[in-house]
């Protein structure tokens, strides 16, 4: 098995969309419209899929069931140019799905629900790393069994690839030590979360990720914050911010996360500096968020610098 530029451990699932005019509250009865199955995967393949078409030398590490929604998710980052060869299929546990509500101004909620990927193992996990020895950097999250995350992560980190981390959905337990981590991706509302800062609570943004940095000891914190474009704090103290990139017609912001963490990577490997990559994927996510599900958004490098070069005119 050769070195790949990323290895990407973490779950695939389907979504399901529907849209509605509020969110809902306990209790109520939510009417919605167009409830459809959408070419909408888990955070571990919209990532794969998304560098795959970047044109990135990509593998996958996962879980899925035997059935049509593991096979959809084996096809898309096929197609994109993934390499599944450490997808393991199972008849043990379905694939997972989720609902995802979309707003009026496409902000969305997820309902996710169980993952395939907690019948993963570490040792599984271990012995794809080890079968890819060499490669680049390994990005991972917390749609699969956290422990399994960080095994990985950890033995990731042992034979030298650049590790990156999104610790979402955040999970109830400490994460602990998190020294083997070069990037921790977050949003602003997971960092007050994890520092236990009150989300009306006035911090400016370096301070809260300070804090991210002195309880994890992670090696940088890229922080998303939504309106207000991104930042970055690395540990010897480099602060970094970018300006949002505005577009005209939100459709849908569901996976803009994960396409931005996808493209932020894939500047690294193309040897841009944190800053330039982080511009750079802020534009990409920027078009993502136009396009009307995750899978289609994710679009290959020469399209995204034609959109570029549309904002830049």
């Amino acid at each position: 098995m050769s070195a790949k530029d990323v290895i990407v451990l973490n779950s695939h699932g389907v979504g399901q969309y529907a849209y509605c005019d509020h969110m809902p509250v306990w209790g109520e009865t939510l009417p919605v419209k167009k409830w459809h199955i959408a070419e909408d995967g888990g955070k571990g393949s919209n990532v794969a899929v998304a560098l795959g078409r970047l044109g990135l030398d990509v593998a996958y590490i996962g879980k899925v069931g035997n059935d049509p929604w593991g096979d959809l998710g084996e096809r898309w980052m096929r197609e994109a140019g993934a390499d599944t060869t450490y997808l393991y299929r199972t008849d043990e546990v379905a694939t997972g799905t989720g609902l995802i509500l979309i707003g009026p101004d496409g902000q969305n909620t997820i309902i996710d629900g169980d993952s395939s990927s907690v019948m993963l193992t570490e040792q599984e996990v271990i012995d794809a790393l080890d079968a890819m020895a060499g490669s680049c950097y390994f990005v991972t999250g917390f749609e699969v069994p956290m422990a399994v995350s960080l095994a990985g992560a950890r033995h990731a980190k042992e034979l030298g690839m650049t590790v990156a981390l999104n610790p979402s959905p955040l999970p109830e337990e400490p994460m602990g030590d998190l020294s083997y981590v070069d990037y921790l991706f977050i949003n602003e509302v997971e960092g007050r979360y994890i520092e236990g800062v009150d989300p009306d609570a006035e911090i400016d943004h370096k301070a809260l990720a300070q804090r991210v940095i002195d309880t994890y000891h992670v090696g940088c914190v890229v922080m998303t914050l939504g309106d207000e474009g991104s930042c970055a704090l690395t540990a010897d103290g480099e602060f970094i911010t970018v300006a949002p990139t505005h577009v005209d017609k939100v459709v849908n912001t569901a996976g803009a996360g994960d396409g931005f963490m996808a493209s932020t990577v894939a500047g690294l490997v193309w040897g841009k500096s944190l800053e330039e990559a982080m511009t750079w994927a802020s534009k990409y996510a920027a078009l993502s968020v136009t396009i009307d599900g995750t899978i289609p958004a994710y679009r290959p490098r020469e399209e995204v610098e034609a959109f570029i070069s549309t904002l830049d005119e």
